[in-house]
């Protein structure tokens, strides 16, 4: 079953959030999610929406989506304390 990953975080920096993720792109291309969306909510918020085709590639994933954000947060575009992560199960889609 098809699995989500929503991250919300806060932003000092979008722009270089973005900088970052885009270096990273080859590296998460490869995690074998079928889509990775990284949205700004505008003043400083954002999340990534990661859609994984199930449980095992989502939990494979993680690792390196530690390190993508640990790299926004050591370059100060991210806040650390303001990340919240939230998976679930797709239930139905249109």
């Amino acid at each position: 079953m098809a699995m989500y990953r929503i991250t919300k975080f806060t932003s000092s920096d979008m722009d270089k959030a973005q900088e970052i993720s885009e270096s990273m792109r080859e590296v998460l291309e490869g995690v074998g999610a079928d889509f990775i969306d990284i949205v700004s909510y505008g003043d400083g918020g954002g999340a990534v929406v990661a859609k994984y085709p199930n449980q095992e590639v989502m939990e494979a994933a993680t690792e390196t989506a530690k390190q993508a954000f640990g790299k926004m947060i050591e370059a100060g575009a991210i806040d650390g304390a303001s990340i919240q992560v939230q998976s679930g199960e797709v239930l139905m889609s249109f």
